[in-house]
């Protein structure tokens, strides 16, 4: 086991000071996570250029570099009292041979259409979602077919401070994050009861957040029931409605109000993102997250 991290000590505008460590404690109390698909966040934008469809496995998809040797130095939660994530995961649809679909991502799944410059603090331009604000965050999961290892591709950080990660953790040793469901659709990342997206980002530079939006696109990745999400911060933990995710193809965006749960001015935002009932399980191809803020 690689050497415990330095305590890195944090002061909130509060004047409490506590540290890194005691931060993940929060979240992370008990079982160790072995396995992610994070990438270094520099490219931002790279891969979207070359792939604007989110191709599930063309050739220009090489996974980037793991960023910490492909570990993380944390311990999976319990959730903290979040609801569990039961009911019964088939995997979807089964994989028959059929061709890989590469046709290009739907027009509500790419990139936004191009618009005048924002006038407020966040920069990323219109959300793909549809919802209220401006792009603050967004990223793809990629993959080199099915099965494959599902790694991260940074679209777009539009905060003014781009200080950022993203990855898919499990919750039991030598779990690898999966790229799924290349046959009906662009592909994602399986997310069910025994893995989480986290996403570490930094608000320095808002002055107030007026509203914020969780948004995935994707589908439930079962064959009879629709399924949900659910996410925790530092700030508090909120959930989008049971059954709010369709489990038919193509994909869709899915959205919930997050405003709670993420506070201006903060260098240390960690939201965790996991799969909710009825399935508690999905395909996850983008998340994006939009502001109102000044």
């Amino acid at each position: 086991m690689a050497p415990a991290s330095p305590q890195i000590l944090r002061q909130r505008s509060d004047g409490v000071v506590y540290s890194r460590s005691a931060m993940r404690a929060f979240l992370l109390p008990s079982v160790l996570t072995l396995a992610a698909c994070g990438s270094p966040s520099a490219p931002h934008g790279g891969d979207a250029g070359g792939d604007p469809g989110g191709d599930a496995s063309g050739p220009g998809d090489a996974p980037p570099e793991i960023r910490d040797g492909g570990t993380r130095d944390a311990r999976a939660s319990d959730d903290g009292g979040l609801p569990a994530d039961g009911g019964p995961a088939d995997g979807g649809m089964p994989h028959d041979g059929g061709v890989l679909l590469d046709g290009g991502l739907p027009l509500d799944g790419g990139s936004a259409p191009d618009a005048p410059p924002p006038m407020g603090p966040i920069s990323g331009g219109p959300c793909a979602s549809g919802a209220a604000g401006q792009t603050a965050y967004r990223i793809r999961f990629a993959g080199n077919g099915s099965g494959s290892t599902a790694y991260v591709v940074y679209e777009v950080n539009g905060l003014p401070d781009p200080t950022d990660h993203a990855g898919v953790y499990g919750t039991s040793i030598g779990y690898t994050p999966q790229f799924v469901d290349v046959f009906l659709a662009q592909g994602g990342v399986r997310l069910d009861g025994g893995n989480f997206i986290d996403l570490e980002l930094s608000t320095v530079g808002l002055a107030s957040i007026q509203s914020a939006t969780l948004s995935i696109y994707g589908r439930s990745f079962h064959t009879t029931a629709s399924g949900s999400f659910h996410w925790q911060s530092f700030d508090g933990v909120g959930a989008a409605p049971v059954n709010l995710v369709s489990n038919a193809a193509p994909y869709a965006w899915y959205s919930a109000d997050m405003t709670s749960e993420i506070s201006a001015g903060d260098d240390g935002v960690l939201l965790r993102i996991k799969a909710g009932p009825s399935s508690g399980v999905l395909v996850v191809n983008r998340i994006e997250i939009c502001m109102q803020a000044s």
